[in-house]
């Protein structure tokens, strides 16, 4: 016959140190600054260095000219950017309550990290396995107040 074991029996500070509750816990959310509003899009089966590609092309234009420049791009990250962009801007709507509209915003941040990737094995010579590595992206577009002239 199986022995029944007692329960773990759990430390209090391991226990306030895996709770969000407490005050010391790194919260999940991105917290921006007065004025930025962002917006992140997680997972895409597109590699990081095909992304950095487009992204480059809209830090730092006025949200309309990032949209035109989507818009007309061949890249398939441009599409997901572009999506991205119309979610940073609904968020600054909503965070805003109505009070910012997309004439007085810029891409201030907008950067490409690698995500997770999948791994596949194809056919090689010999016998051998030879790896595939299929990479992912976490994508994140950060809105600001735009600059002026005289700033």
């Amino acid at each position: 016959m199986a022995q029944i074991r007692r329960s773990k029996v759990k430390n209090a500070a391991r226990i306030s140190r895996k709770h969000a509750g407490s005050e010391n816990a790194p919260t999940a959310k991105v917290v921006y600054p007065n004025g930025y509003y962002g917006a992140t899009l997680r997972n895409i089966r597109v590699a990081p260095q095909k992304v950095r590609l487009v992204v480059d092309q809209i830090r730092g234009q006025t949200v309309e000219r990032a949209r035109e420049v989507l818009r007309y791009s061949r890249k398939r990250a441009a599409y997901y950017l572009d999506r991205l962009v119309l979610s940073a801007l609904g968020n600054a709507d909503v965070k805003s309550e109505g009070r910012v509209s997309s004439e007085d915003l810029m891409v201030a941040e907008c950067y490409a990290d690698e995500g997770s990737r999948l791994k596949r094995f194809l056919a090689g010579p010999h016998g051998r396995a030879r790896p595939i590595l299929r990479r992912m992206s976490h994508i994140t577009v950060v809105l600001g107040p735009r600059k002026t002239a005289e700033e």
